[in-house]
């Protein structure tokens, strides 16, 4: 049996469904609204620094750890990218995801495809990126990006510093979706 990879596309759409399911289609998204509809125990530990997040699935219980000491920004995206794994790679049975330095980056000139790419982990790298997509869209769906851009000036960092606090998401990362979307010209600062 071939196991199809998810194109951005259906990842946004996977994404946009959870949160309508989730009742929180809203700015910024509830994530316990989200967690409460994916049936996820989400628990905040203190866990070794280069630790972001952990999913653990075993048969219907799922759990997911995140890194207590880290900056509430950088939680919401380790949660968000744990609720991708169970949501796109959790057809595998018991799965164990353990999200080791989970950094939003971007090299100069390269796809905002691959943007949120993260080399440490226990998956594989095209699951890391799929569930770094599923964040990225879960966090910032793109209606509501738009709805909330259209009265900015987006050449402006403050105005993108703005809509970063306002999704509850670091500047850099509402940069890399500002260009996933077409609304923001690479700088190559990123």
């Amino acid at each position: 049996m071939t196991n199809v990879r998810p194109d951005r596309a259906e990842i946004e759409r996977r994404a946009v469904e959870v949160l309508r399911r989730a009742s929180a289609f809203d700015v910024p998204v509830d994530l316990e609204k989200v967690a409460r509809a994916l049936e996820v125990n989400v628990h905040f530990e203190a866990l070794e620094d280069k630790v972001s997040g952990v999913l653990v699935v075993k048969g219907a219980e799922r759990n997911a750890l995140v890194n207590a000491t880290h900056h509430s920004n950088r939680q919401r995206f380790s949660l968000a990218h744990e609720f991708g794994h169970l949501v796109l790679h959790d057809s595998e049975g018991d799965r164990l995801f353990i999200d080791t330095n989970l950094r939003v980056y971007q090299r100069v000139g390269a796809s905002t495809d691959d943007a949120y790419s993260q080399p440490d982990s226990t998956t594989k790298p095209h699951e890391e990126r799929e569930a770094n997509q599923f964040a990225s869209a879960l966090l910032m769906p793109c209606e509501l990006v738009q709805r909330e851009a259209v009265s900015l000036d987006l050449s402006e960092e403050a105005d993108v510093a703005y809509l970063a606090r306002t999704f509850g998401v670091s500047d850099q990362a509402m940069s890399i979706r500002l260009q996933q979307l077409g609304l923001l010209r690479p700088t190559g600062l990123l």
